[in-house]
């Protein structure tokens, strides 16, 4: 067992995919007594959804976004819905937002809805604090008051969105709608 993983992981970084992450799977399946073939098949497991998921959220490729997309994956999100959140967010790193929608989805939000919750407040301009903050208040309000996780989320993110930065095309329409009005002093 200990060569097959061995191996495995060694694959795996020859591919350029982060090894360390597998290696503490790996180990962690070892510490809970997880049977040796489980530990195997464990490890293909998640070097494919590390495939898939380089793929889905390219052009990122820091490993805690690849962390975070295989993570997902594991929930059976699907690849399109990691490619939308990383493309709603070209240039910051995409493990927190990764890591909102997995927690959405383990609270039972549906995958899609739950990535297009989080595909929109990127856009609209929130922060990684914003999103993680919304992730942890839908989760208490689904553990301990017992809301159902749809409802949570979509009270938790309709209460954030008036605290987000307007987008620009938003502005521009604002402006188009006060074109001409004056709130100066007019002359006679």
């Amino acid at each position: 067992t200990s060569r097959e993983v061995s191996q495995i992981i060694e694959a795996a970084a020859a591919e350029g995919l982060p090894a360390g992450l597998i290696l503490s799977k790996a180990r962690f399946a070892l510490a809970v007594r997880t049977p040796g073939p489980k530990i195997v098949e464990t490890a293909k497991a998640m070097v494919a959804r590390l495939v898939v998921a380089r793929q889905a959220i390219a052009p990122h490729k820091q490993e805690g976004d690849l962390a975070g997309a295989e993570a997902a994956l594991s929930y059976d999100v699907s690849p399109e819905i990691l490619k939308r959140i990383s493309s709603a967010s070209p240039k910051q790193p995409i493990a927190v937002p990764l890591g909102v929608l997995t927690q959405l989805v383990a609270d039972k939000v549906p995958a899609e809805r739950a990535g297009e919750i989080v595909t929109k407040l990127l856009r609209l301009g929130a922060t990684t604090e914003q999103l993680a903050k919304l992730g942890n208040d839908v989760t208490a309000d689904v553990k301990v008051a017992g809301y159902p996780a749809l409802d949570a989320l979509k009270m938790r993110s309709n209460g954030l969105i008036p605290f987000l930065a307007p987008s620009p095309a938003a502005g521009a329409a604002t402006d188009a709608a006060f074109a001409g009005s004056s709130t100066g002093p007019r002359k006679p």
